[in-house]
């Protein structure tokens, strides 16, 4: 009864405040001069006959189209003129892409950069994460009410980046203009020396110009799919303060290459495994091993949508200049990874749920451990809180995030008191540690794919359905093997 009311309530809600909407839907009409209307028309057609969404077809040509526009963008002689270029195009983009929905975006940033200049420096970060984090929310909750498990492309998706753009800026320039004294103070502690040492090459010690800021918040080879990369990096290679290295193509076409390898493959085989799979009765029905072997391609497919998009965008990015590591002792270039979303091996592969979380979706992991985790005291629980609202509201998410903890805990228990035993007497590596290290690596492969389930089925009744199927196996062997590595003693090795 309570739910109904509430249901109710909300309806009620929206019936005032969809009509609003749709009037400022108007303005934003207007404020979209760009309509593209015969390349919609011609990639309307080639949809149908794909049997694709328009939408679809539409951000897979702009992921395409920016390598082209890339290498126009790093043969442009002025820093102004690629301020400009970066700016038109990723305008054009969204609004070809999005619609009238671009204006959130303009929006968005817009507000952030009064709120930066005008709200004190100090509180000035707090003011724009609150900002940003409710504006998303309230667009996720938005598009939950009237695409309630849709997958139609929307502005949220660029949004969540620039929440990581936009947060990020105003870190920046409060540790560029309050906090840089403190940063520039010797430590002894190695760990905090580490953190005020990335806090302070990140900084920036004034406003960036608009023509600035926003050519960095509609940079178009990232706009989409990012990887959402510092200002720092954005004005550094602009400005031409940075030195590259080479490898830059041979970077580039390797993303490309890996990037498109995926899209391929999601493109020809995807279709036959639908993500409605996951809590299917007729796939819990299979025996054991066909149940395990249907459920891992169809989440294979579900990655290789974010493998194929975030390395297309990466190898764009890389040909603008964008990612370089910098250079090793030697005089070496140590790499093009430094914009890099998704480390593809590592993740299939790692030996750890922590190396695991690492891999995924680098850009959003470095924003929630540089922005959330290290400014709240290293608080875990206030960082999975960011994370989890920053994805959205759907409950498989948080079934997700609330699960996570128990892995993270076997995990650290068995590194504690399993791991020695691996061990040679005096702690170095052998075969008993290379056992250890594949067995740790395909329970990893596991239990990953067991707790990204919920995330993938997003309503809390596929959720349960699907983890019902499996008879929260998963949760129950974790459980189990902490209270059983709990009890086993530790073994101390002789020092040498």
């Amino acid at each position: 009864m309570a739910l109904a009311a509430a249901l109710a309530q909300l309806d009620a809600y929206m019936a005032v405040i969809t009509p609003v909407l749709t009037d400022l839907d108007g303005i934003a009409q207007q404020l979209t001069p760009l309509k593209f209307d015969a390349a919609n028309a011609y990639l309307d057609e080639i949809a149908h006959n794909a049997g694709m969404q328009l939408d679809q077809i539409r951000y897979a040509v702009c992921l395409f189209a920016v390598y082209p526009l890339a290498l126009i963008f790093q043969m442009l002689p002025s820093p102004t003129l690629k301020h400009l270029y970066s700016l038109g195009v990723g305008v054009s983009l969204a609004q070809f892409v999005f619609g009238s929905q671009w204006i959130h975006s303009l929006l968005m940033s817009f507000l952030t950069y009064l709120l930066v200049w005008l709200a004190p420096a100090r509180h000035a970060p707090y003011i724009v994460f609150l900002f940003n984090m409710t504006y998303m929310s309230l667009a996720h909750l938005y598009r939950i009410y009237v695409d309630y498990m849709g997958w139609s492309l929307d502005f949220t998706g660029p949004q969540m980046l620039l929440v990581i753009k936009l947060t990020a800026f105003a870190y920046n320039y409060y540790d560029g203009v309050v906090d840089i004294k403190r940063l520039e103070k010797p430590t002894d502690n190695k760990g905090l020396a580490r953190v005020y040492s990335s806090r302070k090459a990140l900084s920036v010690s004034k406003l960036p110009s608009l023509l600035e800021f926003f050519a960095y918040v509609y940079c178009f080879t990232t706009f989409l799919a990012g990887p959402a990369f510092e200002l720092r990096e954005y004005l550094d290679v602009v400005n031409n303060n940075k030195r590259l290295g080479s490898g830059r193509y041979l970077a580039a076409i390797s993303k490309f290459v890996v990037g498109v390898t995926f899209m391929g493959l999601m493109v020809a085989f995807g279709g036959q495994y639908p993500i409605t799979m996951l809590y299917s009765d007729e796939v819990a029905a299979l025996p054991l091993f066909e149940r395990l072997l249907q459920l891992y391609i169809c989440l294979f497919f579900v990655k290789a949508k974010y493998y194929s998009a975030w390395k297309i965008s990466e190898g764009a990015t890389v040909l603008c200049g964008f990612g370089f590591e910098g250079f090793a002792a030697s005089g070496e270039p140590k790499g093009w990874n430094g914009v890099s979303n998704m480390d593809v091996i590592g993740f299939e592969f790692a030996p750890s749920i922590r190396e695991g979380s690492r891999a995924w979706n680098k850009g959003t992991q470095s924003w929630l451990e540089k922005y959330v985790y290290s400014r709240t005291g290293n608080s875990l629980m206030a960082t999975y809180f960011v994370s989890a609202f920053w994805h959205g509201f759907y409950p498989g998410y948080y079934i997700f995030f609330m699960s996570i903890p128990l892995p993270t805990a076997v995990n650290r228990i068995a590194y504690k008191r399993i791991r020695p035993y691996f061990l040679e007497a005096d702690g170095s590596f052998g075969m008993k540690k290379r056992v250890y290290d594949i067995v740790g690596t395909i329970c990893t492969i596991f239990t990953l794919h067991y707790l990204v389930i919920p995330f993938q089925a997003l309503s809390w009744e596929h959720s349960i359905v699907a983890l019902q199927h499996m008879k929260f196996s998963g949760h129950i062997i974790m459980a189990v093997l902490y209270v059983v590595f709990s009890l086993v003693p530790m073994r101390k090795i002789k020092s040498t």
